[in-house]
C-alpha cells in the first residue's frame, strides 16, 4: 500500500517487536503515531519520552479509535488473535483500513516489503502468503538497485521540472525523458564519473537547460 501519511494519525495496537518496526518505518514516512499497549519496548518508551509518539497505556478496547482524532490507518500488532480481530472490527466499523500483522483474514490491506532509493520504491508482495518469501525477493533486488538510483530519480525529476518548464511540445518532452531513462546515465552515476553523465545530459536535454547546475543541485542534496 503507498499512501501518503505526512502528518497524518497512525494508531499500531501492540507495543512487541514488530510494533517497533512499524512505528520506525511510520516514523520515517513522517506519520504521527499512537501506541496503544499496556507494555512498550524499551525503544518506544524512549521515543515516548521525546515526544516523537503517542502512548495510550492501556489494553485496546473499541471506543479507543473513538477518542483518537481522524486515525487514516490502524496496525494491531499482539499475539493475541481475540484481540487482533476486535482490532479489525473496530476499525472496519469506523472505515479506517486495517492491517493486522501475520493474520491477511483480518486486514483489508496489506503491507509489501519495499525496497527504497530516494524517491523509487519497488514493492514486493505475495498477497500476505508469505512474507519470508517477499523479503528474500527484496533482499535480491536491494543488491541489484543501489543507491545510485536515488541520485538519478533525483535528477531525473530536476530534469524533467526544467523541461516542462520549456516550450518543447509533449512528445519532444517525452523523448528527452525517455532517452535519458535508455543512456548510459545511470551507469556514469554509478561510478560518479560526473563529467560522463554532464555530457549525457548535453546531448539530450534542450540546450537552454543549465545542465552542470543541475548535476551540482542533484550532487548537493545528497551531501546534504
Amino acid at each position: 500500500m503507498m499512501m501518503n501519511v505526512q502528518g497524518r494519525r497512525v494508531v499500531i495496537v501492540g507495543g512487541g517487536r514488530v510494533a517497533v518496526r512499524k512505528v520506525r518505518s511510520l516514523l520515517e514516512c513522517g506519520a504521527c503515531v499512537t501506541v496503544i499497549s499496556p507494555e512498550i519496548e524499551p525503544e518506544l518508551q524512549f521515543l515516548t519520552a521525546r515526544d516523537a509518539i503517542q502512548w495510550i497505556g492501556r489494553r485496546f478496547e473499541e471506543a479507543a479509535l473513538d477518542r483518537i482524532q481522524d486515525p487514516v490507518l490502524v496496525f494491531g500488532t499482539t499475539d493475541q488473535r481475540e484481540v487482533n480481530e476486535q482490532i479489525y472490527r473496530a476499525a472496519v466499523k469506523r472505515g479506517i483500513p486495517c492491517n493486522i500483522a501475520d493474520d491477511p483474514e483480518f486486514c483489508t490491506f496489506t503491507v509489501p516489503a519495499v525496497v527504497t532509493r530516494g524517491d523509487l520504491t519497488i514493492a514486493v508482495s505475495t498477497g500476505g502468503a508469505s512474507p519470508a518469501l517477499a523479503r528474500r525477493i527484496r533482499e535480491r533486488l536491494e543488491s541489484e538497485f543501489g543507491l545510485e538510483y536515488a541520485v538519478m530519480t533525483r535528477l531525473l525529476a530536476a530534469v524533467r521540472r526544467e523541461v516542462l518548464a520549456g516550450q518543447g511540445s509533449s512528445d519532444g518532452n517525452k523523448r528527452v525523458f525517455f532517452d535519458l531513462v535508455d543512456s548510459d546515465l545511470l551507469q556514469a552515476l554509478r561510478i560518479h564519473d560526473r563529467a560522463k553523465a554532464k555530457e549525457i545530459l548535453a546531448a539530450v536535454v534542450p540546450s537552454e537547460i543549465e545542465v552542470g547546475s543541475l548535476l551540482e543541485e542533484v550532487f548537493q542534496e545528497q551531501t546534504d
